[in-house]
């Protein structure tokens, strides 16, 4: 693979499915507890189930009264929660496995979504139009984000040879700039951002999704530390419960999630196309909720194939000296998940409100 480098310059009243959530019997906390809760990353619009839990009062009724900060990254975050800066937070799986492997004592208690997105993207009207058509071309990374170290393995499903590949390493702040000024062919990243990103801007893009082509790499987790989950059970089943609440709410009722969202988050009013990208955000992210995995197991539920399949490829191309093999016990407990449900007529709902960017990420 030839590599050279870009300089930074160049509603649970509201609908019957949801019933048994609102019954479900809560958790017995004696008093209000102040949490600190971390994002990953900024606040945007896939994350307004986090502020719908808090504006709908799912965590106050549960004894919890929630700060949010935003995150610096999911490795970040996973670090913040094992050294006690946060109770509770949302970090990617690929992040979690691979901090578990280094030795940090954190657990998942629920998975959020389903797919990454981690992919290839090109212009709308690019002639690429399968993975194998990358070959000769120019593809554009962040060396140090998340998908990055999986592009082997995509190439390897997808038979396509990197060594026909230029790949080119460029800052995060320009990725989506040299694509759109075709200074390259393709990028890499995770989709939803750079997607939403471009289209904002009038520039419409397509994707090869590593998921499309059997990788399995789902999204955000809810993590604590094991010590919180050994001492605190009631506590880890409140914030499961009252944040897939949210989730619940925000799948079935998201005009009124989002207008929750821009109010409680008032700097999104400094970017003019914040009302769009947010919509954006959150249409792609009800996408990777609705899967078969939560679907059939209600909300949260953590895939035992899914999580082996990630260390596999974590330990693969990440493995770094002094690092464990954990298993998944080590990683992730359903102790908490599958409680939340949606009927199949919310979920068709769903899959006709996001069916709009198959096209886009078919």
């Amino acid at each position: 693979m030839r590599r050279r480098t870009i300089s930074r310059r160049g509603l649970f009243g509201q609908v019957a499915g949801l019933a048994t959530a609102a019954l479900l019997p809560l958790p017995a906390i004696a008093e209000t507890r102040q949490v600190k809760f971390t994002l990953p990353w900024l606040a945007t619009g896939a994350f307004s189930f986090v502020y719908a839990a808090q504006a709908k009062g799912f965590m106050q009724k549960r004894g919890i009264e929630m700060s949010v900060a935003r995150g610096f990254g999911s490795f970040a975050s996973a670090q913040s929660i094992a050294a006690g800066t946060f109770d509770c937070g949302l970090s990617a799986a690929p992040a979690m496995t691979l901090s578990i492997a280094k030795g940090l004592p954190l657990i998942a208690l629920a998975t959020i979504d389903y797919d990454a997105m981690m992919g290839v993207g090109v212009l709308a009207d690019s002639p690429i139009k399968e993975p194998r058509d990358l070959a000769g071309k120019k593809i554009a990374s962040v060396p140090t984000s998340g998908e990055f170290p999986f592009l082997p393995a995509y190439a390897q499903k997808v038979g396509l040879d990197l060594g026909t590949v230029e790949s080119v390493h460029v800052d995060n702040k320009v990725l989506e700039r040299v694509l759109e000024e075709k200074q390259v062919d393709a990028i890499t990243n995770f989709a939803a951002t750079s997607y939403a990103m471009l289209l904002v801007k009038g520039l419409p893009t397509r994707w090869m999704l590593y998921s499309k082509a059997g990788i399995k790499n789902h999204g955000h987790t809810i993590a604590v530390t094991k010590d919180t989950l050994a001492k605190d059970p009631a506590f880890c089943e409140a914030m499961v419960e009252g944040l897939l609440e949210g989730v619940a709410f925000v799948l079935t009722n998201p005009d009124e999630a989002l207008e929750l969202f821009r109010k409680q988050v008032p700097e999104l009013a400094l970017n003019p196309n914040a009302k769009q990208l947010t919509q954006i955000e959150l249409g792609l992210w009800q996408r990777s909720v609705e899967h078969p995995e939560s679907r059939a197991h209600g909300l949260g539920w953590c895939d035992p194939a899914a999580f082996t399949e990630l260390t596999d490829l974590c330990m693969t191309y990440l493995a770094q000296p002094g690092m464990t093999r954990p298993d998944n016990d080590a990683l992730f407990t359903n102790q908490f998940t599958g409680k939340i449900k949606l009927d199949q007529t919310q979920w068709t709902q769903v899959r006709e409100r996001v069916s709009e960017y198959d096209k886009v990420f078919g």
